[in-house]
């Protein structure tokens, strides 16, 4: 290698140009047209390389340079199946792993001598060879010299490079034989880190899959999660209106009943002729009672009735339309007095000209949840409560400000109440997904913003920001007026 070097300064000093930097060394090594460039640098550049099919590539060119051959392969050990990874003709090198077993490209038998005894074989003159003579490859392709040398890793022979020079005898000689020394122990090392590499990028790409398929089924159980607390909480809006319009109509029944057998006595006395004039006044004075009590408790129910059927249409389809923002809100308020009770208060303020573009049942969803968060949080020890609701007009945006004035939040909680599933009332049935619902249909859905402010022991306000016309853009004040 020194004698390399000193040519090489000695050309350098020459000004000779770079294809010219080949010159016949015979007298110093016994080799025909080495090049002169330092082997230091090729070790190097196949250590360097880490991807697998790049490696074996860079790996059979830089052999078939420096090793005086003109084809080659290379033959690696996978898991106890031999495999041709690579096979090379001059400067042309083609992947195609391929069981060892079935090709009918290489001398078998050479290549099972060397799997056998781990040690290079040379026969730089195949016409003179008669060991293996026999072989069906040798036969038919006649190659003029050939050599196979093992690759051993940690004294395991993992592989082998194969080369033959189908133009000269003698073309290997013990230089070249010492580059192919130098250039498989490089490769055995190089060979086992790309193949951990590979193996390594295969777990990573196995485990990103079944993370990426964990992923989406997460994202399709916390979705029916979802949908199951839309329907539970719809499900708890049928039962607190059933149970709440069962009052006005039991009444109702109560008085028609009591109407019917005083009408039937009513009948009765004036088919025998004994009608009296105190007994007219009584009939007349309890059927308007009973008239007036029936119209009021029927007309309590059908106003539950009209906002359930309203709300829950509007929380099922989901659907944009133009509505009076204050109007609907009274309605929610009034589907909600069920879970309310006697005990606490929903009041509504503000402008009640606003009309709005947007969704209203995700708005009731929001209203219904936020209640919902209070009634099971805010109030432990079960005392009265108030809830307001306010809304106003800044330009084309509104404000909606929930509040209560219940137990409040503690601060460390804060940041967390928005997260799926979290929640303090685990024992109480809560899901932790009421204001996660909240702030995915306010953020996604109504496009706007949700922020939330609260003192321990005050109470907890909710500010919703949010456009004041979704999609299609704001209607003129007569397209209003005529909805």
């Amino acid at each position: 290698y020194q004698d390399w070097q000193e040519i090489e300064k000695l050309l350098a000093s020459c000004e000779l140009k770079t294809e010219a930097q080949n010159v016949d060394l015979a007298k110093y090594a016994g080799t025909i047209k080495l090049s002169i460039d330092p082997l230091e640098y090729q070790p190097q550049a196949i250590s360097q390389e880490i991807e697998f099919k790049t490696l074996t590539s860079k790996l059979m060119n830089i052999v078939l340079e420096n090793a005086g051959a003109d084809t080659g392969a290379l033959i690696l050990n996978n898991t106890g199946t031999w495999e041709i990874i690579t096979q090379c003709e001059k400067s042309s090198c083609h992947l195609l792993p391929m069981p060892l077993d079935n090709t009918n490209t290489l001398p078998l038998n050479i290549i099972n001598t060397v799997k056998h005894t781990k040690k290079i074989l040379l026969i730089n003159d195949i016409s003179q060879n008669t060991t293996f003579s026999g072989d069906t490859y040798l036969i038919q392709n006649s190659p003029k010299s050939l050599i196979c040398t093992p690759i051993i890793n940690q004294g395991q022979l993992i592989g082998l490079i194969y080369l033959e020079n189908n133009f000269t005898a003698e073309a290997f000689t013990p230089n070249h034989i010492e580059i192919l020394r130098l250039l498989s122990a490089q490769a055995a090392i190089s060979i086992e880190n790309a193949q951990l590499y590979n193996t390594l990028e295969q777990k990573v790409q196995q485990r990103t899959a079944e993370l990426s398929k964990a992923l989406e089924d997460l994202k399709a159980t916390q979705k029916q999660l979802v949908e199951s607390e839309k329907m539970a909480a719809l499900g708890g809006l049928v039962a607190g209106v059933a149970h709440e319009i069962n009052t006005p109509i039991g009444t109702s029944i109560t008085v028609a009943s009591t109407l019917a057998d005083e009408t039937q006595n009513f009948t009765k006395a004036i088919a025998q002729g004994k009608l009296k004039r105190s007994v007219l006044n009584n009939y007349l004075e309890l059927a308007g009672e009973s008239t007036q009590l029936m119209l009021s408790n029927l007309s309590r129910a059908g106003e539950l009735i009209h906002s359930f059927k309203q709300i829950a249409a509007d929380q099922s389809n989901l659907e944009h339309r133009y509505f009076n923002l204050k109007e609907y809100l009274k309605e929610i308020a009034l589907s909600l007095a069920p879970q309310l009770k006697t005990s606490y208060t929903l009041n509504v303020e503000g402008d009640e000209t606003i009309q709005i573009d947007s969704y209203p049942g995700a708005l009731a969803q929001i209203v219904t949840n936020l209640v919902t968060n209070s009634l099971t949080h805010g109030y432990p020890s079960e005392e009265a409560g108030n809830f307001t609701l306010g809304i106003r007009q800044e330009s084309d945006k509104i404000h909606l400000e929930y509040s209560d004035d219940g137990c409040g939040i503690e601060e460390e909680h804060l940041g967390k109440i928005f997260e799926p599933f979290f929640t303090t009332a685990r024992s109480k049935g809560g899901t932790g997904l009421g204001l996660h619902i909240v702030y995915n249909l306010v953020t996604q859905k109504l496009e706007g913003t949700i922020e939330v402010d609260s003192q321990v022991g005050l109470g907890t306000r909710f500010v919703i920001t949010i456009p004041l016309s979704q999609g299609s853009g704001v209607r003129s004040q007569e397209e209003i007026e005529s909805l």
